[in-house]
This record gives structure tokens, sequence and C-alpha cells, in this order.
């Protein structure tokens, strides 16, 4: 089965056997009467579809949706009905959940309805219009193009216009110029910075408890200028997610922020949750990618990069599967997929490429390599800008350059990617390890690594797990 546009509309993209075309129908799914699942519409939020042109008003639903919901609402009951709840294992209808999970793209559909059960403020109905183009905006969230990421923010504009009141839709959009102003255009940051803050604000006074509020507010603390504030962020993540434990957006943001801490248990927990809520994660792909390979697992890293689509993160995606081949000593493939990728990607803002260039070059052309580590200093201060730093450092220590070693390894530090693990155990760190700045600069990581570690995860840290 190919996958449909992601940007059609959901109620043209039932499979056979999927919609469900009046209250009768949606009664007999759920083995409920016509006047419960009308009440559960109304009060619990239980998704149901209107064509709001019908001069009858007639609904529809889809199963999917309905057993995404069903999933949920033990949680958010608010009443317990008489005859009990349907088993987590089946349907309501009582069949197999398995075939939810056989398409990506429906995946997206099941995973979103969950996402959005408390998609407003309590007592009040979204617009099935404005609700169908948060879940279209969703599904091209995880893409860091420019192209993807401006649909994004006029589909999520177009929602706000037709539901003003759509506290979800600003949370969104909260997130959406994060996303630019963190990977698309970094020049205009302080506008977009002011913005994200202000959606995000309005996304929680008109409902205090979305959970899209709070992972704007957590996006907007992990970037550059706000110094990467991992343990905020953190906070900010883990609100959404007692808001909404089912989300996989807030899993794989979690998982992104201690992937780069070097917390790579917890970050690949957090990213397979995401995948098996939603298949179609790419950016949680991505993270479980990162931890493998900064474990030093490289064939596997490499494998799951491979299947990371082109549009998330492309640059750096690519600079990693040349760090992967770099270190596997796979050197021509290595230098065959970075020309490959230089081609493709013009901008190369945060500098990934050209950082990952010179530790290709930095013992076969030192020359070449000083010069490409020089040029790093006048590169974009994206959200992948720490990358290039790390690059710079590792083609540095080939160089024997102790004190420029240190110093990218301190700012990769200081921008986003204090990830000590990597450092201690990356070979191509190796030839400067003996070096008292290194081993006094590692001092200080392994203090913040270990006090990171105290805040973020406490009850393993007193419990003695690593």
């Amino acid at each position: 089965m190919s996958n449909p546009d992601p940007v059609t509309p959901v109620r043209s993209r039932e499979q056979p056997g999927e919609r469900l075309d009046s209250w009768k129908d949606v009664a007999a799914y759920l083995k409920r009467d016509v006047s419960t699942v009308q009440r559960w519409e109304k009060r619990e939020r239980m998704p149901v579809h209107r064509h709001l042109h019908d001069k009858l008003g007639s609904v529809y639903a889809f199963r999917a949706e309905l057993d995404a919901w069903w999933r949920g609402r033990a949680g958010r009951l608010a009443e317990q009905e008489p005859s009990g709840p349907v088993p987590e294992e089946s349907t309501p209808a009582g069949g197999s959940r398995t075939w939810i999970w056989v398409s990506g793209a429906l995946a997206v559909l099941v995973v979103l309805a969950v996402a959005a059960s408390n998609p407003a403020a309590p007592g009040r109905r979204v617009s099935p219009e404005a609700f169908d183009l948060l879940v279209r905006a969703r599904y091209l969230s995880v893409r860091t193009t420019n192209e993807d990421n401006q649909r994004v923010i006029e589909l999520l504009e177009q929602a706000i216009a037709l539901d003003p009141d759509f506290a979800a839709a600003y949370g969104e959009l909260a997130s959406a110029y994060v996303t630019r102003l963190a990977y698309v255009a970094p020049d205009e940051s302080r506008e977009l910075e002011q913005q994200a803050f202000a959606m995000a604000h309005k996304a929680l006074s008109i409902d205090p408890n979305v959970p899209e509020g709070y992972i704007g507010r957590g996006d907007l603390l992990w970037t550059r200028s706000h110094r990467f504030a991992h343990e905020s962020a953190v906070q900010q993540f883990r609100q959404a997610l007692a808001l909404n434990p089912n989300a996989d957006e807030t899993h794989r943001r979690i998982a992104r922020v201690f992937v780069h801490i070097g917390f790579f248990d917890e970050a690949i927990r957090h990213a397979d949750t995401a995948l098996a809520l939603n298949p179609s994660n790419a950016q949680a792909l991505n993270t479980r990618a990162q931890a493998l390979l900064w474990m030093g697992k490289d064939e596997e890293a490499l494998a799951v990069l491979s299947n990371v689509p082109g549009p998330v993160l492309p640059e750096l995606v690519d600079a990693n599967m040349v760090f992967a081949l770099f270190r596997l000593n796979r050197r021509e493939d290595a230098w065959t997929s970075l020309q490959r990728a230089k081609s493709q990607y013009s901008t190369d803002l945060g500098g990934t490429l050209t950082g990952i260039e010179a530790l290709l070059l930095a013992e076969s052309d030192p020359v070449a390599a000083q010069k490409l580590i020089d040029g790093l200093s006048q590169r974009k201060a994206t959200n992948t800008s720490h990358h290039a730093a790390y690059f710079a450092a590792a083609a540095s220590a080939r160089l024997r350059r102790v004190e420029q070693a240190v110093q990218w390894l301190r700012e990769a530090s200081e921008t986003g990617f204090p990830c000590y693990p990597l450092f201690l155990h990356d070979t191509n760190l190796d030839p400067i390890r003996g070096e008292p700045q290194v081993q006094r600069f590692m001092a200080e990581m392994a203090k913040r690594s270990a006090s990171l570690r105290k805040v973020l995860l406490p009850i393993q840290t007193t419990s003695g797990k690593s």
C-alpha cells in the first residue's frame, strides 16, 4: 500500500472499511448506544468529524482514530462507564490492533489523534477543518527544509484563523518558529524567538493544560541563544509528557536532549518509544542513530542513518554517515559520500559538512584541513553548528594542535553538545589525550556530566545505575 500525500486532508484518506458514516455505525463499533457515544464526543472529545455544509449535519469517524482515542481514554475518564473498559490488547470491536501499524502513514494518523486528545480548553469544540490543518502540519513538522517549514507555519496560521482559540495550534506554531530559527533562518533569530515565545504563551493562556504549549517553551529553551538549557527544556517536555504520555513528539524531544549530553541509553529508550508510537517520526530515528554512533556502534548507526529521510537535518545526517564510514576505515566510501552531500546541499549553514571534510583531510592534506577549520568561525549559529565544532576538534586532534582542539571541544560543549562519553571514547581524539590541557578539560566535563545526571536522572543516580 503506497503512502498517501502527507498534505491530503484526513477525511480523504480512509481505507476500505475504515470509515463509519453515522452515529449508529460509531455506536455499533464501540458497542455502546448512540446517546453514550454522543456524550463521549461532547464531553471527552471522541474524534468525530462533520460535514459542515450538509443540511442534516451528518457525521463520520475513522476506526483508527477511535482506537487511538480509546487507548488514551482510561487516563482521561472523568466517569466510569458501567460496562467497564475494553481490554488494551483489542479494538472496541474485538479485533487485533496490529493492522494499525502496518502503514507508516496510517500510524501517523493514529498517533496524531492521541496527541490531540486535549486540543483545546475543556467544554469547547475544535473546528474539524482547523484540526485537519493541525494534523497536516504535524506530519511535516519533523522536516527542517525551508519549504517544509514555511508550509507548516502556513497550515497552522490557517488553523488559527479558522479557530482563534485553538490552543494546540498556537503551541505547534511556537515550535515551528523555533525550527525556523534553529535550522532555516538563523539571521532572523531575534524576531522568531519573540514570535515563538508569544505563541507558547498564547497557547497556555487559552489552556494551561495543553501539552503543545510546554513543548513550544522547551523547544525555545533548547536553542543556541538560550545556551541550550538542557535541564529547563527537559522540565518543560516532562510537563507535556505528564499531560499526554502517548505523544511521540515529546519523547523524541527528550531523546534529542539526552543524546547530546551523552545519556545514550535513556535517549534510545525515548527514541524507541517515539518510534513505537509513530514509526514515521524521522527525528526520533535520527536521534537513535546518533546515540549508536556516539556509543561507537558505527555499523549499526550507519544502517539507521541510511534510512533517515532526506528532508530531516540533511547535512547533519550525511555528515554523520561520513563520520561513521571514516571510523570504520572506509575512507574511499567516506569521501564519495561527502562529495555527493556537498553537491546536493549548497548552504551547509551550520558547517557540519565543512567540519567533517576537515577531519577527512587532516592527515592527507593538513594545510587544506586547517583552512577549512579556520573558515568554520564564519558559519551560521544554527542548532547543528555544535556538531561542526566537534568535527573541527577531532580534525585538530589529528593535526596535533592541542590548544585549538580544546577550544573547539569547549565550544561544542558550551553550545549544546557537552557529550562527555563521546569525548572520552572517540579514537579521533587519541593523539592528544595525554596532554595536560585535554586532561583538565575532560575532568571538567566529567563533573558537568555527573551534575546533569544528578539533576535529570535523580532516581538512576541515587540507585547507582548508570
